[in-house]
This record gives C-alpha cells, structure tokens and sequence, in this order.
C-alpha cells in the first residue's frame, strides 16, 4: 500500500510533463554566455491544496458546525470528544480523566448517533470494541477542520487533514504537562515546493501517571504519528495524495478493578487522486479513494484489516451542488451508495439533502435519507425544517444487529444579528433498541430501548461589547428520554479575547480567557450494568477554566478541570478527579 502510494505520487509529475506538445519545431538554442544578474525568487507562494471532504452546499443557516484550527488551539478541547460537547444534547460520558474513554452519546441511538469521516473515508469501530467508535482515541493533531452536520438524532463528522499551503517551511513543537504526571510532547514539520510537491509531518508522545485512591484514571501512554505526502501543481486541477496514520496507547488496569488494562495499535493508509474541470471548485471534479485500517496487539482479540476503494463525482455550480459517491469495502467494510447535494432555486430558500444504500455482511443491507429546507426571513430571522429516515443497522461487523426503522423530525427558528445569535427548535424521534455499549466503560453493559422522544433545545451568542462574549446551549428531553440523556442539560460559557491593537499595533499579541460549565439533571436511566440493574445519573454541574496568550507564534495555556471540585462523575460508579490542571506552550514559526 505504501508503495503504490508513492510510485503514484513519483509518476503523477511525468505524467504530466509528456502531455506537452513535442510536434513544435525546433528554434535555436538561447545564448547562455551571458551573466545572469537576476536573483532567485524568495517570495512565499500560496499554492493551490485538495478541497476539504465535507459535505457540499449550499446548506440552511444553522445545520453546520465548523471548527477551524484557530478555534481548537483557543479552547481547551484536548480530544475530539471535548470539541464535539459544544453541539446542543450531547453527552460525553467519561470513564475518567485524561486516558480514559470519551463515549458520545446523542439522540438515544447508542454507536448510529455518531458517524466520523477521515478525509471522506468512513472511519469503522475496530477490535476489541467492534460497535462503538471513542473519539478521545482520535487524534486532533492533524487536523485543519472539523466539520458537524447536526440530524435529528445523529451527527456526522468530517475531519479534514491538515494541507500546507505556503512554500515557506513551517515547524511547530508543543510541551504538556500538569497534574497527575501528565507529559505530552508534539512536533511537526510542513514544507511545500513551488512545484506542488509537498511533505507534513506530525508526531505527538502523552501520558499520564498514577493517580490518587478513588480515581478512575490509571497510568495511560499513547503516540500518534501521521505522515502525508502530496502533489497539486499550481493549476489546480490535478493533483495526488498519500497519508498514513498511527495510533498506539496502552491503558493500564485500575487498582480496585473497576478499569481493564487495554493496549491497541491502529494503522490507517489513504491514498487519493483527483480530476476537476476547473481549480475554483465550481464544475465537475472527481476523486478516487483507496484505504486500508487494521488493529494489532491487542490483548484480547487478534489483528484484523479491512479496506476500501471509493469513487466520487460531484458537479458544482453558483447555487448549487450534486455529488455521488460509491464505496466498494472488503474485509467487513460496507459497499455504499450515496448521493447528496444542495440547491438554492431563490435567494431566501435553501434546499438540502442526501441518500445512501448500504451492504453488510451477513446479507443485511439498509437505506439512510436525510432532507432540510431553510427560509430566511426579513429583520435577521430564518427557519428551518429538517427530516431523516432510516431502515438501516448500528454496526456493520455485528451480523446479529437488526435493522431498524426510524423517522425523526425537527424545526428551527433563528435570529442573528452582529450582537446577538439565538436560535430554538423542537424535534420528534422515533423508538429505537441500541446496541450494547462502549467496552471500554467497566460498570454498564448495555442501554435501555429508548421510548418515543420529543425534545426542545436552543442556543445562543450574545457579544456584550469587543472582546467579551456569552455562549450557553440547552437540551430537554420533554417526552421520553434515553439513557445517558439527561434532562435541562446545559452548557453556558463566558470568554474575553482582545488582541489589545492599541498596544500591539501589529496585531502578534492576544489574551483570551473562558470559565464554562456544564450542567444536568438527576436521572434514572444511566444504563444497565452486567446483571441487569438500572444505574441512575445523579445530576451535576461541572465548571472549567481556560486562560491563553498568544505572542506570535506562540500560545501559552492553562486550564483547570472541575474547579468547582464536584464529587460526582459522568458514569456512576467511575471517579473524576477534582480541580485537574495543565498547562503548557505550543509554537508555530516559519524556518
């Protein structure tokens, strides 16, 4: 796989190159005798990169989170899970600290609620947790953008990889530390020719110590490192890709027996060509996709491997854009077939949409349809209306998992101004049965069917004056409820930023601080533990600080975690330990 990736990359230049018409008639040779006095051009180029796999537009006000590279380092998001709690309704439940499993859970669907894309390549539950997928064990390092498409009762992630535009070298390192022995150590190295050619490269070290009696949180290890190597020249209009990812860490067993030790090293491999009419994203592109994943060392279960080869064609124009996807999977890997695409026929209306056919194995197959149409309405109001059905089933690799049906519906409306953002809505769900639960987490087993469940939810923006900020989220399952879906959940957070221009007038230096917390309600569905017994949540409010300078290219941090020191947890029965800081620095310069 590695080869075939870089001779791909090694013959695409030729490739290129013998396209050139060579029938020309030949003229003299220039006199090379003469001095030449002009001196090499040093001045950065911006060259042309892939375009991010998401999901293409245009899409109504509302239906998109978007989270930038900025928008990750000035926050204290130090996995994926912690980026993706700032959606309204999820939960995060957490078996512990750092190390520990993050199980994101949302809309009462167990491992359906949460789909995670890798650069457009569906990211499959491996190993000895073949259902549920634990975004803490993805590493954000790499990634440039992150991307949430917000259903009724899922969330589909796309991750896109970070891609060196500029021919200047950058390099950035970052140190970690903080309580309980943690160390994280990150380096990385980006370079790109004038040629298109271009090198990232990217390796993060982490661990975690010991902790005190009562914590849930045993000595943790892990190393990610992620290579990717790409060619788009400066048209645009070609271009090839190669990246692999590994991810290894060992978690060790907890003294009282309520954490089981778990070691898993993952490969992921991707190489990607793609074709377009034209380099300003607008016309027709397509992309061809070949992937392999694979787990090995664990303790409990042998390696596996499956792999994939897809093929995408989309057509964009000014108001819209249609897209078709095939995915051809071995191994227990999916065959998928997908179309969606986006239209807006006015100026104030918006249509949305996509649908997908799938193959298992075990001779199981299912369909997924999602449509949204947005208005948008006079004096910064709009609406929107969304819809998704589903006949399909949770895992792929479980042949015993049934198929499904589901029909769940929301509506929204929004306001939004340059001072104020507010938007609430209502939603419908349909019964449904989840599958088991995240192995990782010791004390629930499984989850009760969810009921029929109708929700209200809202969240809100208001910039109070430059630099200060109110943000807060609410969910309330008023009918119903799952597990792990706890009523008057809430999020509310408080942020200055000022980048003080009076002072710095160059704009290098700025300052940014967050107190936020989450809160929720007593509940009595907290899962089913081995023997059948109900678990309970009790309610909680858990309140974290944030403070971070930027000076250049360097941002310094610390945030402290449950300074409010709770004495309860995310999961009964598991313990989080109280006022947990870090802090450290990370830096970005050019060579």
């Amino acid at each position: 796989m590695i080869r075939a990736g870089l001779l791909a990359l090694a013959l695409l230049p030729a490739a290129l190159a013998a396209q050139v018409d060579s029938t020309a008639r030949r003229t003299p040779a220039r006199d090379t005798s003469a001095r030449d006095t002009t001196g090499r051009d040093t001045i950065p180029a911006l060259l042309p990169t892939f375009e991010p796999t998401i999901l293409s537009g245009p899409l109504p006000k509302g239906t998109r989170y978007t989270f930038t590279t900025d928008s990750v380092l000035l926050s204290n998001a130090r996995t994926l899970s912690d980026l993706l709690g700032h959606i309204p309704g999820v939960y995060i439940a957490r078996g512990g600290w750092y190390g520990e499993p993050e199980i994101l859970l949302y809309g009462g669907r167990g491992p359906a609620s949460l789909e995670i894309y890798w650069d457009g390549v569906p990211m499959l539950p491996l190993g000895r947790d073949s259902v549920y997928l634990d975004p803490a064990r993805i590493p954000l390092g790499p990634i440039q953008r992150v991307d949430v498409i917000v259903l009724p009762a899922s969330l589909r992630v796309y991750l896109v990889t970070a891609q060196h535009r500029a021919s200047t070298p950058q390099t950035q390192v970052g140190i970690v530390t903080g309580q309980q022995d943690i160390a994280d150590y990150r380096a990385g190295y980006a370079t790109r020719t004038r040629s298109g050619f271009g090198v990232s490269m990217l390796a993060d070290w982490a661990s975690i110590g010991i902790g005190p009696t009562g914590n849930s949180t045993p000595p943790f290890g892990t190393s990610d490192i992620w290579l990717k190597a790409d060619y788009v020249p400066p048209g645009g209009r070609v271009g090839a890709s190669f990246q692999v990812s590994s991810s290894s860490w060992h978690r060790a067993a907890a003294p009282d027996g309520r954490v089981d030790g778990w070691r898993q090293d993952r490969r992921d491999r991707q190489l990607r060509l793609f074709v377009a009419e034209r380099d300003d994203g607008l016309g027709w592109r397509l992309t061809a996709t070949v992937g392999t994943s694979g787990i090995s060392h664990d303790t409990l279960v042998t390696q596996r491997d499956v792999s994939a080869a897809s093929v995408a064609v989309s057509q964009a124009w000014p108001t819209a854009t249609v897209s078709g996807v095939a995915r051809f999977g071995a191994a227990g890997a999916p065959q998928q077939l997908e179309a969606s695409g986006g239209w807006m026929p006015l100026p104030p209306i918006t249509l949305a949409g996509s649908f997908r056919q799938s193959f298992y194995i075990g001779n199981r197959y299912g369909w997924r349809a999602y449509g949204t149409a947005g208005l948008t309405l006079p004096l910064g109001f709009s609406a929107r209306a969304e819809v998704a059905w589903q006949r399909d089933v949770q895992t792929p690799f479980v042949t015993t998992d049934p198929v499904q049906p589901a029909l769940d519906v929301a509506g929204w409306l929004r306001f939004e101004n340059r001072r104020l953002t507010v938007e609430v809505g209502r939603g419908r769900r349909d019964p449904f049965a989840p599958l088991g639960f995240a192995v990782g987490i010791k004390t629930v087993d499984s989850l009760n069917p969810t009921p029929l469940t109708e929700f209200v939810a809202a969240h809100a923006t208001l910039r109070l004056v430059p630099g200060f900020q109110l943000a807060a989220w609410y969910f309330d399952p008023v009918v119903g409820g799952g597990d792990f879906e706890p009523p008057r959940h809430g999020r509310i957070s408080a942020t200055f930023y000022s980048k003080f221009w009076r002072v710095f007038k160059s704009g290098i230096f700025a300052l940014r601080g967050e107190v936020a917390m989450e809160s929720w309600s007593r509940s009595a569905l907290g899962g089913l533990d081995s023997s059948g017994a109900q678990r309970a949540m009790t309610g909680s409010s858990f309140v974290d600080t944030n403070v971070e300078m930027q000076l250049a290219g360097v941002t310094l941090f610390w945030s402290v975690q449950n300074i409010n020191i709770m004495r309860s947890s995310y999961v009964e029965g598991l313990g989080y330990p109280k006022a947990a800081q870090q802090y450290g620095a990370r830096w970005f310069f050019t060579n």
